[in-house]
């Protein structure tokens, strides 16, 4: 018995669906080998923050902007505030709650994740130059999670902690990826 195996000689139908077969074989192959090229350009782009943190950098100019700009805020909105360096206090029910605005405390993390998921994809210049626009908006949620922590004080210090380490914490990642994809997506 003679098995001609030519594809020609196949029904149309299981034509059809080698073809399928063998073009979803390819899109995955591309796909996994784009997010390996996604993941080393992400670290690539990464490596500012990975120096800092090594070597404990901290630019003291960001915290001082940072205090300043939370002070006035607070301010702003009926809040009282004392400050001494970047030491925050309001007052709460028993006396006064304060709080360091640290090196972490603004953002600098977020901001250069935010940059190292724009340069690690395969947009055009153009377009990722456009994305940092977007890095000034994490700053000011980052000052708005900062404002929220004291506001939650003055109404009982006990929520601090919550807030500072679950809720925002969290919200914060959400941020950056929710405006990460946004820009992938829309801009």
């Amino acid at each position: 018995e003679n098995i001609n195996l030519d594809i020609s000689m196949r029904p149309r139908h299981k034509r059809k669906r080698g073809r399928k077969k063998f073009l979803a074989g390819v899109q995955q192959k591309t796909a996994v080998k784009e997010a390996i090229i996604f993941l080393v350009r992400f670290n690539l782009f990464s490596i500012p923050l990975y120096a800092a943190i090594l070597t404990g950098f901290q630019w003291g100019f960001l915290m001082d902007i940072t205090s300043n700009i939370v002070v006035a805020l607070l301010s702003s909105t009926g809040i009282e505030t004392t400050r001494h360096g970047n030491i925050i206090a309001v007052p709460v029910k028993d006396g006064n709650f304060g709080a360091f605005v640290s090196w972490d405390s603004t953002g600098w993390k977020s901001m250069l994740a935010m940059f190292a998921l724009i340069f690690a994809t395969a947009f055009p210049l153009r377009k990722k130059l456009m994305g940092l626009a977007l890095i000034p908006v994490v700053y000011a949620v980052n000052i708005l999670r900062i404002w929220f922590m004291f506001f939650i004080s003055t109404v009982d210090t006990n929520y601090f902690a919550l807030a500072h380490l679950t809720i925002w914490s969290w919200g914060l990642i959400f941020t950056v990826l929710a405006l990460w994809v946004l820009w992938m997506k829309k801009l």
